[in-house]
């Protein structure tokens, strides 16, 4: 009796395991089976609203459900990749910050960047703040990687996807949106002109200076140039600075050397002497030279020390003509700092 009892325990063991195994596996098939009809009605949906609806029925159903909408990701077609990207950028939402799944999620994401094509890129790159926010920082490296490489994209509308994301504290690629300031398409030195005018260096200071910024008051995009003057108000300079500050920039000499006449006789310009320091830098040696004597004319005019700068100019320029002007000029008789000297403000 015994012996009969132990065997029937043994069965009825055996039956209950054999029964859990064939409820997990029906359960498992029954997932599956969701997941292929929510992936049925993705495909067939012929409007948004029904494509985000099966989207977020695919991401309902777990890791198989998740797995279809991945591989819609990667798809040519434009709506089903846009709606797959959006399902989980809100999946990655409900996720705590730093949970495993949200890493496993962003893995899985990234690794299908290289293949996709620019729309898909452009969408992989939309989803990152979410990811940055998400997965934790030691998927930072990874993300900075698929930002560099958008930086890099043949396609101008990843490449400004990617300067908005440049700028991120743990992706940091300010530095390279420098090299997009030149770029062919206008919409891309738009991108970059904003994001590198509001970044800073390592040590804090502005990416660009004013003057850097100075130089893209004569882009040919209209668009360009705005964005530069937004720039330089939102840095407070006013508007005569602004236009002073073109006209430093002017590609055209002649148009730098009438910038002098007016720094000389425009008594518009409260103190000349830091526009004149910049103008001694010129690659033009006409303007160089016309500096010496603007500088040492207006200084004596206003009862002011010639600026110390004249001496690099009469003894290290690499021009004689510019040289021989300033050591004349520099010998004329200097001026007197009065008590109402204005203050300088550099340019």
């Amino acid at each position: 009796m015994k012996g009969k009892r132990t065997w029937l325990l043994r069965a009825a063991v055996l039956l209950a395991v054999t029964l859990l195994v064939a409820g997990i596996g029906s359960g498992l098939y029954l997932t599956e089976l969701k997941a292929m009809l929510a992936a049925r009605q993705f495909r067939v949906a012929t409007s948004a609203p029904e494509r985000s609806a099966a989207a977020d029925r695919l991401v309902a159903l777990g890791d198989p459900g998740i797995t279809r909408l991945l591989a819609f990701t990667r798809s040519p077609s434009e709506p089903w990749r846009a709606a797959a990207l959006a399902a989980l950028d809100r999946h990655l939402l409900t996720l705590g910050d730093g949970d495993p799944r949200a890493g496993r999620l962003t893995a899985a994401v990234l690794e299908t960047f290289p293949a996709l094509d620019a729309g898909g890129q452009r969408a992989v790159l939309e989803l990152l703040p979410t990811v940055l926010k998400k997965a934790g920082p030691e998927y930072a490296p990874r993300c900075q990687a698929v930002v560099a490489a958008g930086l890099n994209s043949p396609d101008p509308a990843v490449r400004v996807v990617a300067t908005r994301l440049a700028l991120h504290p743990a992706v940091n690629l300010r530095p390279e949106l420098l090299s997009l300031l030149t770029a062919p398409e206008a919409e891309v030195r738009q991108a970059a002109l904003f994001a590198a005018a509001v970044a800073t260096g390592t040590e804090g200071e502005p990416l660009l200076t004013d003057e850097d910024l100075f130089r893209w008051l004569h882009d040919p995009d209209d668009g360009v140039r705005r964005v530069c003057r937004d720039a330089l108000v939102g840095r407070d300079r006013s508007e005569s600075e602004i236009e002073l500050g073109r006209r430093l920039t002017d590609p055209d000499p002649l148009e730098r050397l009438k910038l002098l006449l007016d720094l000389r006789y425009d008594d518009d310009v409260t103190d000349p002497e830091p526009w004149l320091e910049r103008l001694s830098h010129d690659p033009e040696p006409a303007v160089r030279a016309g500096v010496a004597r603007v500088a040492v004319e207006s200084a004596t005019t206003r009862g002011l020390p010639r600026p110390a700068w004249i001496h690099r100019l009469a003894e290290a320029d690499a021009d004689p003509t510019v040289r021989r002007v300033a050591r004349f000029f520099r010998g004329q008789p200097a001026g007197r700092a009065g008590p109402n000297a204005p203050p300088r403000v550099a340019p």
